[in-house]
């Protein structure tokens, strides 16, 4: 119910009220007897019909508006709660909420806040007042999305405008006039005993309450009304309550001094600042819910004088305030309730005596007088030197901005502040400028954080800010590296775990950040790409986050290239469908149309080869797809090879079975395109089978192919192939290449570098904050992932696109194929040394040759040095990893969402979470040399591989034959049309080319750890690359065809084509 005596303090132990009592009804009785009280008690809410209640409401309202910008101009004050103490910090709502939810207010967010502590009425804090708390749901000086304004008293001490203006007059009027509006009603006795506090000790002992009744409409869309409270979150007991004896003369108490009072009037601001300075100050906001009935609710659950009994407190938000806010900042502040979210509103007030025309009256008076109030200049100043680096204009044509910059230095005492950065008679933050400011400001204690804030319209791309404080000689690096949006807060460059924070305020705006950050990082829920890893949803590249879209100079690069390779293309009209060419080496004028001299010394060395065994066998070691190899263990039951089929081809005098049991026998199946839809639009019929093929390691170190099945039913019209063959087994090599060429392109190049690590990439942005050091130990390897693998989704796989225009499973058959293969994915292929044992080819011995395997292997041991000696200076335990709760949000996402089991798939792998050092080492090693070692692997030497169509087809035009005795113009005729294989060409190119503006292994451009150690473990890893270059490039001058798609050199960071 709502009534005019609030229950006892008992019923409500967080109230923090104790054994006190409002003695304000008893004290009315006893001056002026039982009779007086309640006749005044039954009519002190009866109010007179107004004539014009619309005018009444308007000429009401006006008055207190100006009452509040008189003040203002007047003292360059607010109206009333003038003197105040301001601090920064952040709310989060609570995890667990037990009243009805709305998005808005939705379980955990989190939002930076403004806070104000005042007096209500008068300057000093020794005298008996109101006290105030106002928070802002947001680091503005004005608007946010919600303001919440309260008060000391658990009742307010008007309900009505009129009465505003009688409690004004009462208790600004002297002790005479203070006395005589006590004792006018009862309310008004007991309502002023409510809200005054005398000698409180802190303002964050107190309680405050909104004295006003929302309308709140949660989710489930049933309006209910709300009113808040604030409370210390320890529950300390309030202080300042007034004692019997003072509830009895509280007349001589309003704007009285003490004659012997000795403390200072500022006394409670003094004591908040030291308290913010000692450490954080932590409330919880309460909400109490009424089931609202308007049929039946009487008006006074409105009414701010009367108290919801019997209606809970519930946990709403827990409030950290960290930094203090400057004089200045705090007087341009303003809180109002017309800020506020969608499912918070008042009730339209009817009249000057309606009990919402409280809410009416403060939605139209309060904000205005903001533009007039001054803060005082700060006292004991010094200079920061804040030197800001714009980007480079090369890279990114907007780096630079004319917008008016401003900057906020927060510290452990404080925080400056806001000051403009500008030089007169200079063009500040040019792209490429590294400019020094003198900021004049407080002394905040050690530096923590900065805000950068840009007000106008353009954009902004920051590199490094570096703050030097010139009273201590302090010097901070704030690593930045992204756009500047209109607000963005940055930490300093040393790298930090979420339980070493030791300030609630920094763990907080870790979430903070996080949570926007998955406000923009969202998953797709495109259906066409169901069954695959998660990705971001963005339809196209300038759908990103402008932070992970490419650079104007790479993204200038990427589109030039592909622009003019196709143009010099339609130019010689060949990209038109012919008819397959009479011999294979006519393929090769596609190619020297265009192709640069370095590129063209390889694939001429292709060409010449091409058709011989021991290219074919070379080639699945070290070209574009060296992870389909296997070793054969035992010939698989659908593949009928007989020791007599094959023993003129093997070297050592030994049966087909002796040679298996040796290791020297190898198999690829292609047993996965079994029932995928192959490419067929009019026309363009392409085939390809899917094939078994056997190879052999001779004698004399190279691996042949000895035996090929092009299906996997073995029968009549299904004949082993050998290189008896001739023709057919030339044309039965192009089927199985043709069958490679969808497995590499779509399984181990798209799939298991590109969309596979974009299911990490997404958890990532969304779970690591921009100060833990695996966020910025992966970032560079991560950056581009989302880019490129967004243009990839509209350029090559999507309706029309590369993969339709040059693979044999085009036209939905890659996309079913992907899902197909991301179903059995597991996560040891992401293991480069145990991924080769489980294929059996981790023996040098056995197999020989294999540089892709040696090359890797000595790349992946520097990768795991590096993460090794990259993270042991932050883990120090096992204990270290499990504690560390983002690092256990970010794989836990992977699991259920970025590389997600769906339906019918097989686990894949992923922990639910880390439990050890060695496994959190472990799985950085895994992404960053699948990002960077076996991208680069698997994707720059395409060219070389598929310039020469006949090589490596990827397409059949024919089905792969049924029968022996194939013939020369039969093998020819199943090569590719010329549209396809110049199709895939120009494909092979563009993918295969190196950016301008490359970044390789081991280069760490943008300074994000700028600690010495970690810069010393880089420099190590650096160091352990530039041998393994020497190394490389020492055997390779040994090699007809050099093995250099693992150099170091060659090894771009991340996965950026």
């Amino acid at each position: 119910m709502a009534s005019d005596i609030p229950s006892s303090a008992k019923e409500d132990e967080e109230s923090g009220l104790g054994n006190w009592e409002n003695l304000g009804y008893e004290i009315f009785k006893t001056k002026l007897g039982e009779e007086v009280f309640e006749a005044k008690r039954k009519t002190q809410y009866q109010f007179p019909s107004p004539t014009f209640p619309s005018v009444g409401l308007s000429w009401n309202t006006g008055l207190l508006k100006v009452g509040f910008l008189a003040a203002a101009y007047k003292t360059t004050k607010r109206g009333s709660h003038k003197r105040g103490v301001g601090a920064a910090g952040y709310a989060k709502i609570v995890d667990n909420p037990q009243y009805p939810q709305d998005n808005f207010f939705r379980k955990g967010r989190i939002f930076e806040v403004r806070l104000r502590h005042a007096n209500v009425f008068f300057t000093d804090d020794t005298v008996a007042d109101g006290r105030s708390i106002s928070i802002k749901f947001e680091d503005a000086e004005s608007g946010g999305p919600f303001d919440l304004i309260c008060n000391t008293g658990r009742v307010g001490p008007f309900c009505t405008l009129p009465w505003v203006t009688e409690f004004g007059k009462g208790t600004n009027s002297g002790p005479k006039a203070a006395e005589e509006y006590c004792y006018k009603n009862p309310a008004n006795y007991l309502t002023t005993v409510e809200a005054l506090r005398l000698h409180p000790d802190s303002y964050a002992d107190l309680r405050y309450y909104t004295q006003v009744s929302y309308v709140y409409t949660p989710e489930d869309g049933r309006k209910r009304l709300a009113r808040f409270r604030v409370i210390p979150r320890d529950l300390r007991p309030e202080t300042g309550l007034l004692s019997e004896e003072d509830q009895k003369q509280l007349w001589h108490l309003i704007d009285q001094r003490h004659p012997d009072e000795t403390r200072s009037a500022t006394y409670l601001q003094d004591e908040y600042k030291k308290r913010i300075k000692d450490g954080e100050v932590q409330y919880t906001i309460q909400i109490q819910i009424h089931e609202w009935d308007p049929e039946k609710d009487s008006d006074a659950f409105f009414s701010v004088m009367h108290y919801w009994n019997n209606h809970p407190w519930m946990d709403f938000a827990h409030v950290t305030s960290a930094t203090l806010l400057s004089d200045s900042d705090m007087e341009k502040t303003s809180f109002a309730p017309n800020n506020r979210p969608a499912s918070l509103d008042f009730v339209k007030a009817k009249s000057q005596y309606d009990y919402n025309s409280i809410a009416h009256a403060r939605l139209h008076a309060y904000n205005k007088s903001r533009k007039v109030r001054k803060g005082k200049a700060p006292d004991n100043t010094i200079v920061y030197m804040v030197t800001v680096s714009t980007s480079s204009g090369r890279e990114r044509k907007e780096a630079g901005t004319d917008d008016d910059v401003f900057i906020t230095i927060i510290g452990t005492e404080g925080r400056t502040r806001k000051t403009q950065l500008e030089t007169t008679f200079y063009d500040d933050f040019e792209a490429g400028d590294t400019k020094v400011y003198k900021v004049q400001a407080e002394h905040v204690g050690e530096i923590l954080m900065l805000n950068i804030e840009r007000k106008g319209n353009d954009n902004w791309h920051v590199g490094m800010i570096h703050v030097v404080n010139s009273l201590t000689s302090e010097e901070v690096e704030f690593p930045c590296y992204r756009w500047v949006p209109n607000k963005l807060t940055l930490r300093s460059g040393k790298a930090v775990l979420p339980f070493q924070e030791t300030r609630e305020e920094l763990r907080l705006q870790r979430k903070f950040e996080i949570q926007q950050r998955q406000e923009v990082y969202t998953y797709s829920t495109n259906k066409t790409y169901e069954g695959f890893p998660g990705f971001i949803g963005a339809a196209e590249h300038a759908d990103l986050p402008p932070d992970v879209q490419f650079n104007d100079l790479k993204l200038h690069d990427f589109k030039h290239s592909a622009d003019s390779t196709k143009r010099k293309y339609k130019l010689a009209g060949l990209l038109e469908l012919f008819d397959t060419w009479d011999h294979p080496n006519k393929y090769v004028e596609i190619y020297e149309r265009f192709a640069d001299e370095e590129n063209l010394t390889i694939v001429r060395k292709v060409m010449g080869a091409w058709d011989k065994d021991e290219e074919f066998g070379r080639q699945f070691l070290n070209a574009i797809n060296p992870n389909q190899l296997r070793r054969c263990d035992k010939l698989p039951a659908n593949f009928p090879v007989t020791n007599a089929m094959v023993q003129k081809f093997m070297t050592r005098d030994k049966t087909l079975e002796e040679e298996i049991k040796d290791g020297h026998v190898y198999i690829l199946s292609y047993e996965a395109l079994e029932g995928i839809p192959r490419m067929k639009v009019k026309k363009d019929v392409r085939h390809t089978p899917e094939p078994i093929c056997l190879l052999y390691v001779r004698a004399s170190k190279e691996l042949v192919p000895i035996a090929i099945q092009l299906f996997q039913t073995p029968g009549e019209n299904n004949p082993i192939w050998t290189p008896d063959d001739s023709w057919g087994w030339q044309l039965a090599k192009m089927n199985v290449k043709a069958a490679d060429a969808q497995m590499h392109q779509l399984n181990t190049h798209l799939l298991k570098t590109h969309l596979i690590m974009e299911g990490f990439t997404v958890p990532f942005f969304r779970s690591l904050p921009s100060v833990h050091p695996v966020y910025k130990l992966l970032l560079p390897h991560l950056r581009h992932t989302m880019a490129i693998n967004t243009i990839g989704r509209v350029a090559l796989v999507s309706e029309g696109g590369s993969v339709d225009q040059t693979l044999a499973v085009g036209g939905g058959g890659h996309v079913t194929l992907m899902a197909k293969m991301f179903a059995t994915f597991h996560l040891v292929e992401y293991d480069f040394p145990a991924f080769l044992k489980l294929r059996g080819v981790a023996d040098t011995e056995k197999l020989p040759n294999y540089f892709y395997r040696d090359d890797g292997l000595l790349m992946w041991n520097a990768i795991s040095n590096f993460t090794t000696g990259m993270m042991s200076l932050y883990y120090h335990s096992d204990e270290h990893v499990q504690k560390d709760e983002e690092l256990q949000a970010w794989i836990k996402e992977v699991h259920t969402k970025g590389l997600k089991v769906w339906p019918g798939n097989e686990d894949h792998g992923v922990p639910a979470s880390l439990t050890t050092f060695q496994q959190l080492q472990h799985l950085l090693t895994c992404i960053i040399f699948n990002a960077s070692c076996q991208h680069a692997a698997v994707n720059f030497g395409q060219l070389h591989s598929y310039a020469f169509a006949p090589n490596c087809p990827t397409a059949m035009s024919t089905p792969g034959p049924t029968k022996k005795d194939v013939t020369y113009e039969e093998m020819v005729a199943g090569l590719p049309a010329k549209s396809v294989a110049t199709a895939g060409m120009v494909t092979a190119y563009l993918l295969s080319r190196f950016s301008d503006e490359e970044i390789w292994l081991g280069e760490y451009p943008d300074e994000l750890f700028t600690e010495d150690a970690p810069k010393e473990v880089m420099e190590q890893f650096r160091r352990e690359l530039k041998d393994i270059s020497l190394k490389i490039n020492e055997r390779n001058k040994t090699l007809e065809f050099p093995y250099i798609y693992l150099l170091p050199e060659r090894v771009p960071n991340s996965i950026a084509i």
